[in-house]
C-alpha cells in the first residue's frame, strides 16, 4: 500500500512525531469496521452458498423427475409367448391380469391389393411411364365399407401423380407407383387397411373406365388390372373360442395387453403374463433409493450443526424445510381411490428409518405382492375404476379429478347423478351414453354407459404416489414455483447486501480521510512545538556562551 501524504511527510520531517501514520489510521479504520464487515461478508458467502444450493436441488429434483418417468414406464409384468406366431404386449399394467391361453390363428387380416399396369394397351399405352405421364380427365366414384369418395380428375391434376395423390388422401388407403421392369414398367398399386370392412371398387362411367376395378379374379394377368390379394379378417381361437378382428394387431382380447398376430400356426401358441416379483421387487427399492437420495441432502443441507460441527447451507430456510416435510410425508399420506380403503406405503412394506431415509422389508412387500400383485399400483400407475359392470370411467391426463371415491347413479333418460351432482349426458361414436363430471373433486371424470339400463356404482379415480410426485416436482421448479421463488429472494439480498458494502465502503473512506486530517493536524502541530524547542534551546545555549 502507498504511503499516504501523512506518513511520508511524517517519515522525513526530522521534527516531526515519527509515527507511521498510514499504519495507524489503518488500524483504527479497522478496529471500527472489521465487525461489520466480517458480519456482511458472513452474509453474502451464506446467501452465495444457499444460492448454489437451490441449484443443485432444482437439479436434483429434476434428476428425480426422469427417474420416476422411467420407473413408471417400467414393467414389473412379463410376458411370454411359445412361438413367434402369436406376441403379447403389456399396454396398461394398471388393467393387465395374469394370462395363460393358447392361441391357434387360421388366418391374418389382410388388405385389399388392386395392382394396375399402366403400360398395359388399355391404360397408357407405353413401355416407359412416368408419375407426370397423362391420363384422361375424367370422375372416378371409389367406394369402401359403403362410403363413395368422388375423384375429380381435371386439368390441374391429370397425372398418374395426380391420381396417386387423390387417392392417398382417402383415409385408410394407400396408393404407390412400382417400377416392375426397372425401365419404366410403372405399376399403380393401391391397398386399402386390413379388414373385409375395407374391401373397396373404383368406378367410372365417363373417360376413366380403364381403371374400373370391375371384379378381377386374382389370377387375371391379362387385363390391365390385378387383385393381387383380396381384403379379409384375421381368424383365430382363444383356448377353443372362435374369433375374429379386421387387424392383426389387437387391443381389445386381454384387457391391459396388446395381442399381435403375426403368421398362421398349425399348433397352439401359448401366451402368458405374470408379475414377476424380483422385478416388482426392484422396482420398488429403485423408488425408494431415489427419493432418499433426495432427501438425505435435504436433510445435510437443512441440520443445524452441533458441538462446533458447522450448520448447512439450507439450515432454518422455509423453502427447503417445506420440501422436505413433502418427502418425508410420503410414508404418512393415505393413497386414496384404489378401493373401499386408503392404502399406504407401509402396505407394501415400505418403512422410515431414524435418520429420515425410507427402507423396504423385502418380506412384507413380497407378501403384498403375492397376495394381490396390482397393489404396486398405487406407487406406479394412476388407473380409473368401476364397481360395475355396466360402465367404463376415464378422466382427463392433464387435469384429473381429485383422488378419490365417488358415487355414479343413473335410472333413464339424458342425466344421471356423479358425487351427487346432475350431469347431463353426450353421445360417443358408438351411440353409448357419456356423463362427465364439471364440478368439485369429481370435476372431468368420465363415466360411459354401456348399455341404457339401470346402474349404481362407485367410480374411483387413484392417483399413484410418482404422479402426485411428478406434480409437486413440476410447481416447485416451474418459474413461479418455490425454488425459483426463493433463489430470486435471495439474489434481492445479494443485491441489498451490495447496497450494504458500497454504503461501508464509503464509511470506511470517510473514516481513513477524517483520520489523516486529523493526524496531519497533529503531525503540523507536533513539527511546530519541535520547531519552537529547537529555537529556545538555540537561544538559551547562545545566551550560555556569552555568559
Amino acid at each position: 500500500m502507498a504511503d499516504s501524504g501523512n506518513n511520508i511527510i511524517s517519515k522525513v520531517n526530522q521534527s516531526g512525531s515519527g509515527i507511521d501514520l498510514s499504519s495507524l489510521v489503518t488500524t483504527l479504520v479497522e478496529a471500527e469496521t472489521s465487525p461489520l464487515q466480517s458480519a456482511l461478508t458472513k452474509k453474502v458467502d451464506a446467501t452465495n452458498l444457499s444460492i448454489s444450493s437451490f441449484g443443485t436441488l432444482s437439479s436434483k429434483m429434476s434428476d428425480l423427475s426422469t427417474n420416476l418417468t422411467t420407473l413408471e414406464n417400467t414393467n414389473a409384468r412379463t410376458t411370454a409367448s411359445s412361438g413367434s406366431a402369436v406376441s403379447l404386449t403389456v399396454t396398461d399394467e394398471t388393467k393387465a391380469q395374469d394370462i395363460n391361453a393358447n392361441i391357434v390363428v387360421s388366418a391374418l387380416a389382410k388388405g385389399q391389393v388392386v395392382t394396375y399396369d399402366l403400360t398395359h394397351a388399355n391404360l397408357l399405352n407405353s413401355s416407359s411411364v412416368t408419375a407426370a405421364s397423362a391420363i384422361d380427365q375424367g370422375t372416378l366414384i371409389f367406394t369402401k365399407g359403403g362410403t363413395n369418395t368422388t375423384i375429380t380428375i381435371n386439368s390441374t391434376n391429370n397425372t398418374v401423380q395426380g391420381l396417386v395423390d387423390a387417392l392417398n388422401a382417402i383415409s385408410g388407403m394407400q396408393a404407390n407407383l412400382v417400377d416392375a421392369s426397372g425401365s419404366g414398367g410403372l405399376a399403380l398399386v393401391i391397398k386399402s387397411d386390413t379388414g373385409t370392412a375395407n374391401a373397396f371398387t373404383m368406378t367410372s362411367s365417363d373417360t376413366l373406365t380403364e381403371f374400373n376395378t370391375g371384379s378381377p379374379a386374382a389370377s387375371n394377368t391379362s387385363a390391365q388390372v390385378t387383385l393381387s390379394v383380396a381384403a379379409a379378417d384375421a381368424s383365430f381361437t382363444v383356448d377353443g373360442l372362435a374369433v375374429t378382428r379386421s387387424t392383426n394387431s389387437l387391443t381389445d382380447v386381454f384387457d391391459g395387453y396388446q395381442l399381435d398376430l403375426n403368421a398362421v400356426n398349425s399348433s397352439a401358441t401359448n401366451v402368458s403374463s405374470a408379475i414377476i416379483a424380483t422385478n416388482a421387487r426392484d422396482r420398488m427399492q429403485s423408488f425408494i433409493d431415489n427419493i432418499n437420495s433426495v432427501k438425505t441432502y435435504l436433510t445435510t443441507e437443512t441440520k443445524r450443526g452441533l458441538n462446533g460441527a458447522p450448520n448447512g447451507s439450507l439450515v432454518g430456510d422455509i423453502t427447503a424445510q417445506a420440501i422436505l416435510r413433502e418427502l418425508s410425508g410420503l410414508t404418512t399420506e393415505p393413497i386414496t381411490g384404489y378401493g373401499a380403503s386408503s392404502f399406504y406405503l407401509a402396505n407394501l412394506g415400505v418403512q422410515t428409518e431414524r435418520d429420515g431415509t425410507l427402507a423396504l422389508d423385502k418380506t412384507k412387500f413380497d407378501s403384498a405382492i403375492a397376495a394381490d400383485p396390482s397393489l404396486s399400483d398405487i406407487v406406479f400407475s394412476s388407473k380409473y375404476s368401476t364397481t360395475s359392470s355396466n360402465t367404463t370411467v376415464t378422466g382427463s391426463t392433464n387435469f384429473p379429478p381429485k383422488a378419490g371415491s365417488y358415487s355414479f347413479v343413473y335410472s333413464s333418460g339424458n342425466t344421471a347423478t356423479i358425487n351427487s351432482e346432475s350431469v347431463t349426458k353426450v353421445d360417443n361414436s358408438s351411440g353409448q351414453k357419456v356423463f362427465i363430471a364439471a364440478n368439485g373433486d369429481a370435476d372431468n371424470i368420465s363415466v360411459t354407459l354401456l348399455t341404457d339400463s339401470a346402474t349404481t356404482a362407485t367410480v374411483r379415480y387413484g392417483q399413484s404416489v410418482i404422479d402426485r410426485l411428478q406434480s409437486y416436482i413440476t410447481n416447485i421448479t416451474s418459474s413461479s414455483g418455490s425454488i425459483k421463488t426463493r433463489t430470486t429472494s435471495l439474489n434481492e439480498e445479494l443485491s441489498a447486501f451490495a447496497d450494504e458494502q458500497t454504503d461501508l465502503d464509503s464509511t470506511i473512506e470517510n473514516l481513513t480521510n477524517s483520520y489523516n486530517v486529523k493526524f496531519g493536524a497533529m503531525e503540523s502541530l507536533v513539527t511546530q512545538l519541535n520547531k519552537t524547542g529547537e529555537y529556545l534551546t538555540s537561544m538559551m545555549d547562545a545566551w550560555n556562551k556569552k555568559d
